[in-house]
């Protein structure tokens, strides 16, 4: 009996050493594995830099390039209100404006008389002083007619839209003169011929009667309709009609005084020298820049 328990004895000793001998063989296993995985294992993307782009006006922050809070944008949004420019000339003409207001009181009902029948437009014409205060205020009146074509874009000119709001009045300033000097030369090239010249003279001041109308018209139906809330393109519309009007009685008062200097014909070519003209050639300036 002792040999048979020697022999178990032996048996489970084996077996428990080939147990640990195959767990060892695991182990082993399992940490070849493990190396050959970091080996062959790919090795890990290189980082790139990255560069950082910064704007100008972060990197230079403070009073080296512009304000460090929204100075940029605030020069690039600046409005028509803003302009030294505007502001200069809206302050230049309530001064002219304060000195001639008896004047133009004293000229008003000449001036609408005016729209009623032409023989009111001779009448004006009678008096040197009266001829002169007109003059005046129409010479004054370039100064708000000119910054309501730029407020409220009237002039259809596609360069005045990549302008500062100062530049665009200056601009505009300078394109009505340019009208009225075409407008000049026009004048003195076709000359009275037929009609009289005391007709002719008068018929081509007329316009400035219209023309002071007009002004002051467009000017009180912008405020109204501003302080209505219309919007700009509402407000561009009428203001159109307004002087589209005022251009068609002055067309039509040029075309009676001259006919009473000459024949009706006569007067309809003079109105298409002097009026159509130069209103063409300045519409198709605007169709092409």
């Amino acid at each position: 009996m002792q040999v048979t328990f020697v022999q178990d004895t032996l048996i489970q000793a084996a077996d428990s050493l080939y147990h640990a001998a195959d767990s060892l063989s695991s182990a082993v296993d399992s940490l070849g594995n493990a190396a050959d995985s970091l080996l062959l294992s790919a090795p890990p993307a290189p980082v790139e830099p990255q560069i950082i782009i910064q704007d100008a006006r972060e990197a230079f922050s403070g009073n080296i390039l512009l304000p460090s809070s929204g100075g940029y944008d605030m020069i690039n949004t600046l409005g028509w209100s803003d302009s030294p420019v505007n502001w200069g000339l809206i302050s230049l003409f309530t001064i002219l404006f304060i000195l001639y207001l008896g004047r133009l009181v004293e000229l008003l009902p000449y001036l609408l008389g005016g729209i009623g029948r032409w023989k009111a437009v001779v009448n004006l014409e009678d008096s040197m002083g009266r001829m002169r205060d007109r003059n005046g205020v129409a010479v004054i009146m370039i100064i708000p007619f000119c910054l309501a074509c730029s407020k409220f874009n009237l002039l259809p000119f596609n360069f005045l839209t990549t302008l500062s709001p100062g530049l665009k009045t200056l601009s505009i300033v300078g394109l009505f003169m340019g009208f009225f000097l075409l407008r000049a030369i026009l004048i003195e090239i076709v000359g009275n011929g037929k009609a009289g010249r005391d007709a002719f003279q008068i018929s081509n001041r007329s316009a400035y009667d219209f023309f002071i109308l007009a002004t002051l018209t467009v000017i009180l139906a912008m405020g109204t309709m501003s302080f209505a809330g219309l919007d700009d393109f509402t407000i561009r519309r009428i203001s159109y009609y307004i002087i589209g009007f005022f251009i068609l009685v002055n067309m039509v008062r040029r075309t009676q005084i001259l006919s009473n200097a000459c024949n009706q014909f006569t007067a309809i070519l003079y109105l298409c020298a002097l009026e159509i003209l130069p209103l063409a050639i300045f519409i198709a300036a605007a169709m092409v820049f």
